[in-house]
């Protein structure tokens, strides 16, 4: 079956039920009728229309009013002219009623009920559960039927029909576990309200490749102390050397930016307070706070992560709570490799800049200036394998030159009784990937 959109497939008796006398009508799943699929309120209109030209239903009112079937808007209760108090027998049939929004008035012509027809707009997982929120402090609420949305929410109602309005605001959320996450707020509609017509929602979900463990992974390491903090006043984070400020702290526990990400995308769907401050933070409602545009990283307006990996420093953008984009200086890495002879015991290396600006400070003169690495530690030490993983504060290093620029530089190493004394140059570039090799002959007159 599928959504019943000709008047047709509804039969009274079967599909439809109607009572003249308390001036109701039920939807009934039965034959051509679906709940989930349900009815056009167009296709019910034009039932009744086929059925008040009948003898048989013209000693009652009218019950339905299509004011606008373009745009969804129809009144119950009302005919053309006067107020009958016709209505949807119950929440069952109210809740089968597709590509529409309406009224219910009393046969006084009080509004007793107003309905937003919400209808999703692109594609979403089979099983979906999509939810929505009323008012911006309204717990999350799921639609009746999993899939992509196409009904009428309840936005109004007088004293005897829930006292309340909500018609300001209307958010939808769909969050699905491997799924990138996707929300609209009615401000996205280009309308101010909501009423008794369709708003259309741009609600779709698609494959989130960036996702790294399943939820029962969450409370095991990296995950179980990746958490979310939320502050009402700016807290200062230290980016290339200035304070910038945020107010939603993540703490990264050492993790990748993917793991982080996981565990972020978990606690938005989590029905439960996710502040790890003093604060309550619903999870399901929670704004989104990371995104990811091919492997980098970036945060959404105030949020910083605390205690990433430095390998991953230059792939995160942060957008401070001013809503500018910061990010960290590059920090350049590669290897530094040394042949079989020159490893072990005793054995010697270090890098110098090849010719800095200035007088003497080349490399092979008396003030030959060792390079360092992005913690300030000069690049130096014992050749313990054939393989040294290395560091550079490329856009902060001034000593060998203008910074955020290309460095010429020398790498020297020995093995006293092994090799012979070795050098080698290279470059120092904006690369993640940079080589630097020695290769020394096998030392056989050291005595």
């Amino acid at each position: 079956m599928a959504k019943i959109t000709s008047k047709s497939l509804i039969n009274v008796g079967t599909e439809l039920t109607i009572d003249e006398s308390g001036r109701t009508f039920t939807l009934n799943v039965a034959g051509n009728l679906i709940a989930k699929d349900g009815v056009t309120l167009q296709a019910l209109y034009s039932k009744f229309v086929d059925l008040w030209a009948t003898a048989s239903y013209q000693d009652s009112p009218f019950p339905l009013d299509a004011i606008d079937a373009l745009s969804g808007q129809y009144s119950f209760g009302k005919d053309s002219s006067t107020f009958n108090g016709w209505k949807p027998a119950d929440d069952a049939t109210r809740q089968m009623l597709r590509d529409g929004g309406w009224s219910e008035y009393s046969a006084a012509g009080v509004l007793n009920r107003q309905y937003a027809g919400i209808v999703g707009l692109g594609g979403v997982s089979s099983g979906a559960q999509l939810y929505y929120q009323r008012a911006s402090s309204d717990a999350p609420t799921n639609f009746t039927f999993t899939d992509q949305c196409n009904e009428g929410i309840q936005v109004y109602g007088d004293v005897a029909n829930g006292n309340f309005d909500k018609r300001t605001y209307f958010k939808g959320f769909v969050r699905e576990y491997g799924k990138k996450y996707k929300d609209s707020v009615l401000a996205d509609t280009g309308k101010t309200a909501t009423g008794a017509y369709i708003v259309n929602m741009l609600l779709s979900n698609e494959d989130d490749l960036k996702i790294q463990a399943a939820d029962g992974a969450m409370t095991g390491a990296p995950y179980d102390n990746i958490d979310v903090t939320y502050f009402g006043s700016d807290q200062n984070r230290l980016i290339g050397g200035v304070n910038y400020p945020f107010r939603i702290i993540i703490d990264g526990n050492n993790a990748t930016l993917e793991q982080i990400y996981t565990k972020v995308q978990y606690l938005l769907r989590q029905n439960s307070d996710i502040d790890a401050g003093a604060g309550t933070v619903n999870g399901k409602t929670a704004a989104a706070m990371l995104e990811f545009v091919g492997d980098t990283l970036q945060t959404k307006q105030g949020v910083f992560i605390d205690n990433i990996q430095p390998a991953d420093s230059n792939r995160i953008i942060f957008k401070d709570q001013n809503g500018v984009d910061r990010t960290n200086p590059y920090v350049a890495s590669g290897t530094l490799n040394f042949n079989s002879v020159m490893v072990g015991a005793g054995s010697s290396y270090r890098l110098f800049y090849t010719s800095p600006a200035g007088a003497g400070n080349d490399y092979g003169e008396a003030g030959a200036i060792t390079v360092l690495d992005a913690s300030d530690v000069p690049i130096a030490g014992t050749i313990s394998s054939g393989s040294i993983n290395f560091t550079f504060d490329y856009d902060g290093d001034t000593a060998g030159g203008t910074a955020a620029t290309d460095k010429a530089v020398t790498l020297i190493g020995i093995r006293p009784n092994s090799s012979k004394f070795a050098v080698g140059t290279g470059t120092l570039t904006r690369s993640k990937s940079i080589v630097l090799s020695l290769v020394a002959e096998a030392d056989r007159a050291y005595a």
